[in-house]
């Protein structure tokens, strides 16, 4: 009868460490993402700076962002391929560009991406002059 009391609290207690473990892989999936396309978003206003502009396009389906300058890809980000996320950009489009000047700011209205996972979810957002937030 302990036995069985013992083996019942240990299954509830690994239910519960499971639940919790799996929502802290989602948690560092969204992360890391957001962290990868906030450094292709800083990358992007270097360039601008150095070259007289750049621009990063956004894809929602699949998550991918790139960065383009003088008609060249520099860098990419799979997001979705490589953390198996979601991203959701604002207005619910499919595709943003984010054009960057010779002064590294954006020549664009603010955008608000969210990146989520299972029930992860954290939010990027890119004010009008280029700067990043994470949230």
């Amino acid at each position: 009868m302990e036995l069985a009391l013992v083996l019942v609290l240990m299954g509830l207690a690994f239910s519960h460490l499971l639940s919790t473990a799996r929502y802290q892989v989602d948690r560092m999936a969204v992360w890391g993402a957001r962290e990868d396309l906030a450094g292709l978003l800083h990358r992007a206003r270097m360039e601008a700076i150095s070259s007289g502009g750049a621009e990063v396009v956004l894809t929602a389906s699949p998550p991918h962002a790139k960065l383009i300058s003088r008609g060249d890809t520099l860098a990419s980000a799979p997001i979705g391929e490589n953390y198996g996320v979601a991203l959701g950009l604002s207005r619910g489009r499919e595709e943003a560009r984010l054009r960057f000047g010779p002064l590294g700011l954006c020549l664009i209205a603010s955008q608000t991406l969210g990146i989520t996972r299972g029930e992860a979810e954290t939010i990027l957002v890119v004010s009008s002059l280029g700067r990043v937030v994470r949230r």
